[in-house]
């Protein structure tokens, strides 16, 4: 089983578990840390998850591509080749993650990050009039 850690500035990281708990009922393989919401440095909660891996697969989500939050991340994994992070992270990319069956791979991650991008949603953008609409 793959395991997760959301890494964010404040509550995100709970609001982005909670949601994905609430969508698909999943939520043990995720972990979270809510950075810099009291006075506590959150190094160590990044290096229990990257021990808890044992060498197997391990995807860090951050909240900012770099943010402080990323920066310590990318740190802290250093020469790990199994742990992905992932940055600018959403809820669809969380819910692509758990529900994904394939095999995680760098090219799959990528096709799953493609495909959770944020989108602008113009629901009052008027049609353009054609000369076929014109005259009907």
């Amino acid at each position: 089983m793959i395991k997760y850690l959301i890494a964010s500035h404040g509550r995100l990281a709970s609001g982005l578990k909670n949601s994905a708990k609430l969508l698909t009922g999943l939520e043990a393989e995720l972990a979270v840390i809510d950075a810099y919401v009291d006075d506590s440095d959150y190094t160590e909660q990044i290096r229990i998850f990257m021990a808890q891996l044992n060498g197997e697969v391990g995807v860090i989500l951050t909240d900012i591509i770099g943010g402080s939050v990323n920066q310590k991340v990318v740190t802290e994994i250093g020469e790990h080749t199994n742990i992905l992070v992932i940055s600018n992270a959403n809820l669809p990319i969380v819910l692509a993650l758990l529900m994904n069956t394939e095999p995680l791979e760098k090219k799959v991650v990528k096709k799953l990050i493609a495909e959770c991008q944020v989108q602008l949603v113009e629901p009052h953008k008027e049609k353009e009039l054609t000369d076929d609409s014109f005259f009907k």
